[in-house]
């Protein structure tokens, strides 16, 4: 038999579920562990390798914005593994989500050969007093908000890292300044080039936590892969 698997991440069990209906039929099982975003994909057959490897091959087609990894490991040990790899230095700053990645990150030995700083930025004040988010950005856009995240990010840019990981967003149980629960963005970038994605998660106030510590893992890995460089 033929086992191996896929990692993806940003899709929930049922919308992967839904995307693997076109494999039916070809000989290839699949099987699908998810936990706030973040997924395994088991492909085990008894075909012949061409043909597993014929319906690997598309199921990374159709996946392809998800995936990050064709082998185990969490995302936070590859993001780890790529900073290391690609000699780069990280700072985090975190609201909604707490300190959650910077805790993930340091689970890892050795990250502090590349992991300068996170810093939990959880009210307005802070924002403005860590990492310098401008207070007209705040009163015209609020907390939550592409040109927060963004602010955050390039805050954490003038310390010397090369990369700089941010997220603001609303985990609940209610919204906030008109803005809906689970309404989250999430910066990333170093330089002059940063990326602000708008995301909206459903779920628990823990898991709108955790599904945002898993994706802004996964565009970290992103980042360092260059991908997110060609979107």
């Amino acid at each position: 038999m033929i086992k191996e698997i896929v990692k993806i991440c940003g899709l929930s069990k049922e919308e992967i579920l839904s995307k693997l209906k076109v494999f039916e039929g070809f000989g290839v099982n699949f099987s699908v562990e998810e936990n706030c975003l973040d997924a395994t994909i088991t492909m085990t057959s008894d075909a012949s390798r061409d043909v597993f490897e014929t319906v690997k091959s598309r199921v990374y087609n159709v996946f392809e914005e998800e995936v990050y990894s064709a082998s185990e490991g969490s995302l936070e040990e590859i993001a780890a593994r790529l900073l290391r790899m690609n000699n780069r230095t990280l700072a985090v700053g975190e609201s909604l989500t707490g300190g959650e990645i910077c805790s993930r990150l340091t689970s890892i030995a050795g990250i502090s050969a590349n992991f300068y700083e996170g810093i939990v930025c959880y009210n307005r004040a802070s924002k403005v007093e860590r990492l310098g988010v401008p207070k007209s950005v705040l009163a015209d856009y609020g907390a939550v908000s592409r040109e927060t995240a963004y602010a955050m990010v390039k805050g954490l840019c003038k310390r010397p890292v090369d990369i700089a990981l941010a997220t603001t967003g609303l985990a609940g149980p209610t919204g906030d300044e008109g803005k809906p629960v689970g309404l989250v963005y999430i910066a990333v970038g170093g330089g002059e080039f940063i990326t602000v994605f708008e995301r909206r998660f459903s779920g628990s106030r823990n898991e709108i936590r955790t599904a945002t510590s898993n994706v802004a893992l996964f565009y970290l890995i992103r980042y360092l892969k260059g991908d997110i460089l060609r979107l």
